[in-house]
Order: structure tokens, then C-alpha cells, then sequence
């Protein structure tokens, strides 16, 4: 009776085969898939490796008036803050000895091509939450409970009730109203109407219109074309040309809800109130690793994500979110 004893060598040789061309494939396959992200669209993209990061003075800017003398930045008043803590999204997978011995590259390279697909859609979907679930304080993705909902005021960025930081009074950017020319219009100006931190004039321009892919076709009718789509009048649609549709592929109704989301926002001050903070010290969105184990003859792979997203400000957007 003889015992077959498998070296280490030939281990290292087995797992050499295939581990550029996935490392390789796997980046490839990720960033393909986030060429068609919607991110960069709703997120500002930050770098960073502090523990946490705070932003503020994004709404309490100084108001325009007469030139009488310069001001300090300590003068200003500072408002509210926004604290951002990043959480760490990792996965892996193994391969035994005898696996490798079978298996094909094209066999490991489905397999890890679903593995960036995972990655890249996980990104892709928490942050999509936030305006899904724009009137909850929180929300769950992949069994973590995620508070990027909550601004820079401690409420959802969609209520009813946004206090101002140094004045009286509150303000509301969430209504129930289905998508239609008037809701719209009741939706923008209410947006015209925000005032800031101080109770100054926000100075916002509603100019981008966000569905999900169920109200496509309603918000291209009212949208899309020089005449209005329901009179035979042709009325000139005031829109056309002023205001931008958004079909938002992740952004969809909430469960326990019948009808469909929608909403109205600056871009130009979205970008500046939505970060997508990535803390990675590659400055890539991802980060992957090799392993060996000699002793168990297997070898691993494994992707890391590092990232808070979130909305610091209000008032750049009015949420309708229909019951």
C-alpha cells in the first residue's frame, strides 16, 4: 500500500495558473458594471482615512447684501453637522486542491464573475436605499441596519417637519401626491419657497425630475415633448427643456406601498449635499486579496468594500411618496 503525498510546490504551481487572469477578470467584470452606475449621477465622491468625517456650512452660507466690511468665517453661523461613519462590506470565496485539478478558467471566471457583479450591485443598491427609503430613519441592506437616510437636522432627508438651526419654524419636502403636471409643479414650488439654515430665501432650482422605471412612460408625457400630451390644444409644455428626467433603475416603491415613488431636486446642490464617502486607502471602489493555505491545500479570494453614503441637506430635494 503506497500513500500519495501532494507537495507544496505543485500546489503553488496549481493555484498560479489561475490567479492573475481572475484578479484581472474580477476588476474588469466590476468595472464594466459600474460604467452604467447611477452613483456619480445622485453622489459626490469623496476620499478619505479619517475615522469618521463631519460636513457642514453647506446650507448657512453668508447672504448677499451691500458691501459694508469684511466678515471672518467665525462669524458665520455653523448650523448643522453631519457626521459619516464607514462600514466595511467584505466576501470571499474558496478553492480546495481537488477543484482546481478539475476546473476550467472559464469555469472560475463565472464564478467570480458573479462575485463582481455582487460587489458592484451592492453599491449600486445601498446607496439607491437612501431614496427609496427617504421618510425612514433607516433602512436594511444585506442585514445591516443603515441610518444614511438621517441629514444633518437627525430626520430622514423626506419629512415634514425639517427645523431650521437658527430660526424658528419648520419645513416640509414630502407630500403623497401621485406623479402629474400639477403635483409637479406644487412639488417645485415648494422648492422655490425653502429657506436656509437662517431663514433666508435657499435659492434653489428644481430642474430634474427621478422616477422609477413604473412611472418611465408618465413622466416622459409630461416631460419630453414642446406640447402637452393631454389636449388637443397643444398647449406648450412650460418643462420641456427646463426640467430633466431621471428613470432611476434601483429606486423603487417601498414594501407595503401600492403606488409609486417619485421626486423632484436641484442637481447642481444635490451633488453637494449627497457623498459617497469611500475610505479604501487605494482610493479604488473595491480592494481584493489572495491567499494560500498550504496546510489545508486551498486558496482564497476575497473583495473588500469600505464606504458610508448619505444625504447631508434636505432641501434639495421635495420626495412624493404615495401610500
Amino acid at each position: 500500500m503506497s500513500v500519495l503525498v501532494q507537495q507544496s510546490g505543485n500546489f503553488q504551481k496549481l493555484v498560479g495558473l489561475y490567479e492573475n487572469p481572475l484578479l484581472e477578470y474580477w476588476q474588469d467584470k466590476y468595472t464594466d458594471t459600474m460604467k452604467d452606475s447611477m452613483i456619480s449621477t445622485f453622489f459626490t465622491k469623496e476620499q478619505s482615512d479619517n475615522a469618521t468625517e463631519a460636513i457642514s456650512e453647506l446650507v448657512g452660507g453668508p447672504k448677499f447684501g451691500e458691501w459694508k466690511g469684511e466678515f471672518t468665517y467665525g462669524q458665520q453661523k455653523e448650523g448643522n453637522t453631519k457626521v459619516w461613519t464607514p462600514l466595511v462590506w467584505q466576501a470571499g470565496m474558496a478553492y480546495d486542491r481537488f477543484f482546481l485539478s478539475n476546473a476550467k478558467l472559464l469555469n472560475l471566471k463565472n464564478q467570480q464573475g458573479k462575485f463582481a457583479l455582487a460587489a458592484a450591485r451592492l453599491r449600486e443598491y445601498a446607496t439607491a436605499d437612501v431614496f427609496t427609503n427617504a421618510d425612514k430613519a433607516n433602512y436594511t441592506r444585506n442585514g445591516v441596519t443603515l441610518n444614511w437616510t438621517v441629514t444633518a437636522d437627525g430626520l430622514p432627508v423626506a419629512s415634514t417637519e425639517h427645523p431650521y438651526a437658527n430660526a424658528a419654524g419648520t419645513q416640509s419636502n414630502l407630500s403623497t401626491n401621485a406623479l402629474s403636471e400639477a403635483n409637479l409643479e406644487s412639488a417645485m414650488q415648494a422648492m422655490f419657497a425653502f429657506k436656509d439654515e437662517d431663514g433666508n430665501d435657499a435659492n434653489l432650482q428644481p430642474d430634474t425630475l427621478v422616477v422609477p422605471t413604473a412611472l418611465r412612460q408618465t413622466a416622459l408625457e409630461l416631460i419630453g415633448g414642446p406640447g402637452k400630451y393631454d389636449t388637443d390644444k397643444n398647449n406648450p409644455n412650460i418643462y420641456y427643456g427646463n426640467v430633466k428626467v431621471i428613470v432611476y433603475k434601483q429606486f423603487r416603491k417601498q414594501e407595503g406601498k401600492t403606488d409609486q415613488p417619485w421626486f423632484i431636486m436641484d442637481s447642481q446642490a444635490a451633488k453637494d449635499s449627497a457623498k459617497l464617502i469611500n475610505r479604501l486607502e487605494s482610493g479604488e471602489d473595491f480592494e481584493l486579496s489572495s491567499w494560500k493555505k498550504e496546510e489545508v491545500q486551498q486558496w482564497f479570494f476575497g473583495a473588500l468594500q469600505w464606504f458610508s453614503a448619505g444625504i447631508f441637506d434636505f432641501r434639495p430635494y421635495f420626495f412624493n411618496i404615495p401610500a
